[in-house]
């Protein structure tokens, strides 16, 4: 009989490890580099200076959309025999998130295109990057309930560790907590700062924990233990 479990467990940790890399890739590193914050002038310039690089980064985004979409069927196809109803309820709420997301690329689509156009407008550009950031960050709300779940998940289930699940917690409350803040409080742009420094780690690590973890013995089973009876002695 196939273990198809252990398949699941592949299929999102792999997919966990494409999306970090893509996402370390067209945040961390293009997007970071090329957007200057409150200054569409200079942004556009930038931007015009590199138009394949940014053109990049939207590719890497919607790799980060088909991975997230395989991580959300495969997560809930591993943890259904754990908890039915969480596990389709956490897998919607992902979904939910990947709708928010791909809606938020679609405006950096947009911002891309505007690049090449004979008309070129810095408000507009800027535009659409900011309303990309935003769309992505309220999303990232959903995203945390989401890990709240999985954190549910893998504590209850008897094959993940439970220091996973608690880091899953955490790790949802803090996405939760940022860029709910970021919503509200939008003027408080440095303690959110702190504070997403802080838990930066604890979230990373959760994340790609979870990842390795799966690879490594997500649905592996465990070896029949042997009996020891009077046929075992007679055998001896």
């Amino acid at each position: 009989m196939k273990n198809t479990n252990r398949k699941h467990a592949i299929v999102a940790g792999i997919s966990l490890l494409v999306m970090a890399l893509a996402a370390g890739y067209a945040y961390g590193y293009v997007h970071t580099n090329l957007i200057v914050a409150d200054d569409p002038a200079a942004t556009l310039t930038t931007l015009q200076s590199a138009k394949a690089l940014f053109g990049s980064e939207v590719i890497a985004w919607m790799v980060i959309l088909i991975t997230d979409l395989l991580v959300s069927w495969s997560l809930y196809r591993y943890f259904v025999e754990t908890d039915a109803r969480i596990s389709l309820i956490t897998c919607l709420i992902r979904a939910v998130y990947s709708v928010a997301l791909a809606f938020a690329i679609s405006h950096l689509m947009v911002a891309w295109q505007m690049l090449y156009s004979p008309e070129q407008s810095a408000t507009a550009v800027m535009g659409m990057v900011s309303d990309f950031e935003k769309y992505w960050f309220l999303g990232l709300i959903l995203f945390g309930v989401h890990l709240l779940g999985l954190g549910y998940l893998a504590v209850k289930s008897t094959s993940t560790p439970r220091w996973m699940g608690w880091l899953l917690y955490i790790a949802g409350i803090g996405y939760m907590g940022i860029h709910s803040a970021r919503a509200v409080a939008p003027h408080a742009a440095e303690a959110i700062a702190m504070a997403e420094m802080i838990l930066s780690a604890p979230m990373a690590l959760a994340e790609m924990g979870l990842a390795v973890w799966l690879i490594w013995k997500g649905g592996r089973r465990k070896a029949p233990t042997t009996k020891v009876g009077s046929s075992s002695l007679l055998a001896s």
